[in-house]
């Protein structure tokens, strides 16, 4: 008779469901996107302008959707919204294919944004949970891991379904067929890990400073939403000035996803070492130059450590500020976390629109990646900042 898995096994299966969960609604339903632009471009039914407001739905969609999420009426059915985010963003990845044009496509970027906003907060509320649980830290790590995990997925089916002539609605709907593939684990294993959280224990006051520091965590944030969202929409756009571009593609999307695989959990290693304000820095620094060189490098290997410098980036930052971010306001961590999404969520909105807008203009990306790096530096300054605010330590 076999024995039932114990609680440290079935929180590492349910990281895995949870890298599953990401996977496919931020790998596949929220990045698929920047992959699959080029073919749509070519489609005709989308201009740089029109794809760059495209991307902004999305975002927005995003934000809906976390401060949906953070609400109490929706937090206290974590797995049904578990299950109908996955459910949506499967559903909304594999819709894409339609000839929708531009408005119609914008809508279901929407709703994808929204149904990605659910999976990831619901996923990592959850697997934070049992990792307190269980003492394992480090499962947060493996959680996030999906995130590259998908954008690296995306850029093998995209450069497979290229290579053998297939045009932007059947890549949609490949991409649609295996996020329903890696819906399978998390449907079960993660909705039945999901529960809502125990009443939590009375926070340790705020530290000296903590509220300024907080409010220089924020800005830089935004600084974030901004910088990295450009060069995360475009990269593969701005590949195609290069000899045997759809290689070049395949390759820079693909750098991306492998290098954001496991930045989460080397950055979190970083942190404990230096504190999370110096790592934040240094990640704000080597994103900036990576959005420098992927949009100004003049050949593929500056064009392949930009995009890796992005992915081993720009989702560890997401975390590290998060994490943060909650520290300096125990007392109200899912306030802060709204707050501090809302920041980011602005900038990545209007990133998008802004760099496409004058791409269409100028004829390349070079100024709109010089307005994103200005703003990853700020963010690098801003974080700074925020260390220093708290009785002169970074």
């Amino acid at each position: 008779m076999q024995s039932s898995p114990g609680p440290a096994e079935a929180a590492l299966a349910a990281a895995i469901a949870g890298a599953c969960a990401l996977a496919l609604a931020m790998g596949i339903g929220r990045f698929a996107y920047t992959p699959l632009l080029p073919a749509m471009l070519e489609g005709g039914g989308l201009s740089l302008s029109g794809a760059g407001l495209v991307a902004s739905a999305n975002f927005a969609g995003y934000l809906a959707g976390a401060l949906l999420a953070t609400r109490a009426v929706f937090a206290r059915h974590r797995a049904l919204g578990l299950r109908a985010g996955i459910a949506l963003s499967v559903a909304t990845t594999a819709v894409m294919a339609l000839d929708a044009g531009a408005a119609g496509w914008a809508l279901l970027r929407f709703a994808g944004g929204m149904a990605s906003a659910f999976v990831l907060v619901y996923a990592s509320g959850t697997i934070f949970d049992l990792a307190a649980r269980t003492a394992r830290p480090m499962l947060g790590s493996l959680l996030y891991s999906g995130v590259g995990a998908g954008i690296a997925l995306s850029a093998l089916v995209v450069f497979a379904g290229r290579s053998a002539g297939m045009g932007a609605p059947s890549l949609w709907l490949a991409m649609g067929a295996i996020a329903a593939l890696l819906a399978i684990p998390p449907w079960r294993r993660l909705a039945v890990a999901a529960r809502p959280q125990a009443a939590p224990a009375k926070p340790a006051p705020a530290p000296a400073g903590a509220a300024r520091s907080l409010r220089f965590l924020l800005v830089g944030y935004g600084c974030l939403g901004f910088g990295y969202v450009i060069t995360a929409t475009f990269i593969v756009v701005m590949v195609r000035r290069l000899p045997d571009a759809p290689a070049w593609e395949f390759w820079a999307w693909l750098a991306v996803g492998l290098a954001g695989a496991p930045s989460n959990w080397i950055w979190a290693k970083i942190a404990a070492r230096t504190g999370p304000y110096r790592a934040i820095v240094a990640a704000f620094v080597l994103e900036a130059i990576g959005v420098a060189l992927a949009a100004l490098g003049s050949g593929p290997p500056a064009i392949l450590v930009g995009a890796a410098l992005l992915g081993g980036t720009f989702m560890a930052i997401t975390a590290l500020g998060l994490s943060t971010a909650r520290a300096l306001a125990a007392d109200r961590p899912d306030q802060t976390i709204a707050r501090m999404t809302v920041a980011f969520s602005v900038g990545q909105i209007v990133g998008p629109a802004i760099g496409g807008w004058l791409a269409e203009r100028s004829g390349s990306f070079v100024s709109a990646s010089w307005l994103a790096v200005a703003a990853l530096l700020a963010g690098a300054a801003l974080t700074a900042a925020a260390g220093r605010a708290l009785r002169g330590r970074a």
